[in-house]
Parts: structure tokens; sequence; C-alpha cells
């Protein structure tokens, strides 16, 4: 009861400072699109994710800005997956409200001019890569993915990194050696898997992941 008063006061407030979203009400099409319109509240989330979605994409180099245009599209299939299938004793719009929360707190981190090399926070709307600096130079990276909202797969990799031309490369050390290559391109961390010569791909992915998890993709610089 508590949590959902809160949810409640939580919509409210965003809908006080904005009522309309960032389409035609009158060209809603798709129920997440009805839904939105039909709440002050996730009207003004939707206003304000666009709004600083295009902020953040006027600073951003031209690679980059493709990186967060496939990013939003994700997100916005995320969404509507959400509100089909909300969890259980929820609803689609208490849902689709949190995930949309999440979504504006992670455009306002972004940072769209980091500094050159990799040490810091990197993040997209499956999760997180962290690099850090160990007190013998050493550069260490710690990635979690997950299948977003629902978790059906969940990847976690760690291990120190070693340097190859402009890359980072990490060894997978508890079963076949996969590598995962990290190239900054502009703004953006691109993260590629390879497999190990000679195993065959059995479709599940890799190791340090659950079934057709990847933490292949492209990472934005946070805050």
């Amino acid at each position: 009861m508590i949590r959902h008063l809160a949810f409640a006061a939580s919509l409210a407030m965003a809908g006080s400072a904005a009522a309309a979203p960032s389409f035609n009400c009158a060209k809603a099409a798709t129920p997440v699109e009805k839904a939105i319109c039909a709440h002050p509240a996730l009207a003004g989330q939707d206003a304000a994710i666009a709004q600083q979605y295009k902020e953040v994409r006027g600073k951003l180099d031209a690679e980059a800005v493709k990186s967060l245009t496939a990013d939003q599209r994700y997100f916005l299939s995320v969404r509507d997956k959400i509100y089909a299938e909300p969890f259980t004793g929820s609803t689609p719009a208490k849902e689709i409200g949190a995930s949309m929360r999440f979504r504006l707190d992670f455009l306002k981190s972004i940072n769209p001019q980091p500094p050159a090399g990799f040490i810091g926070k990197w993040k997209n709307v499956e999760g997180e890569i962290e690099i850090t600096q160990t007190a013998d130079g050493q550069l260490f990276v710690s990635a979690n993915s997950a299948q977003p909202y629902n978790g059906r797969w969940v990847c976690d990799l760690s291990g120190n990194a070693v340097a190859s031309g402009d890359s980072l490369k990490v060894a997978y050390q508890d079963g076949a050696p996969w590598v995962l290559t990290l190239t900054r391109r502009g703004a953006v961390l691109v993260v590629r898997e390879t497999s190990p010569s000679g195993v065959k791909d059995d479709g599940f992915g890799p190791p340090f992941c659950g079934m057709n998890g990847s933490l292949s993709g492209d990472w934005f610089a946070v805050r």
C-alpha cells in the first residue's frame, strides 16, 4: 500500500511539470501510446525523456548519435513489452512509469564528451561496465548486463585487461577462453565478444552469460 501511494505521488509530481507527451495524442495508435496519453504523469515523463534525449544527442559525435538512437529504440521496445507483460500484482502504467524514470536518469547521467581512455563507468539499456586502475597500474574491468526488465539472461565478467593497440582485451578465466574486446569510438565504448578458435558455436552464447545473453554492444560514459 505504501509503495502504491509513493508511486502515485511521484506520478502526480511528474505530471504537474508537464501533461503533454512528445507525440500527438490524437494520433496515438498503440496501447502504450494511449496509456501515456491517458495518464498526465506518464505524459510528462515521456516529454522529459524526449527533451533529454534531444539535448544529449546534440552534444554527441556523429557515431555516438547513431549508437544512442539504437539504444533509445531498444528502450522503447522494452517499454512496450513491459506494458504488455507487467509483473504480477502490478499494472502496466505503474511498470512503464518506473522504466521511464530509470531511462530519464540514465539519459541525464550520460557524459557526451568523456576524457580519453577507458577508466570510468559505461552504461546502456542492458547494464554497466566499470573500468578502474589497480594499485599496480593495471586496468580492471567489471561488466554486468541482463535482459531488461525480466532478467531472463544475465552476464557477469570481470578481470584484468590487456592493452592491444587502441583496445583492451579481457579473457574469460573460468572456462573456454572467450575474449571481450573493448574499443573507444568517440564518446562510446564498443564491446565485442570473440569465441575461442576451434570452439563450435552452440547457440547459447559466451559462458559468462545466460542463454542468448551478450555483453556486445555500445556503451555510454556516465557521470
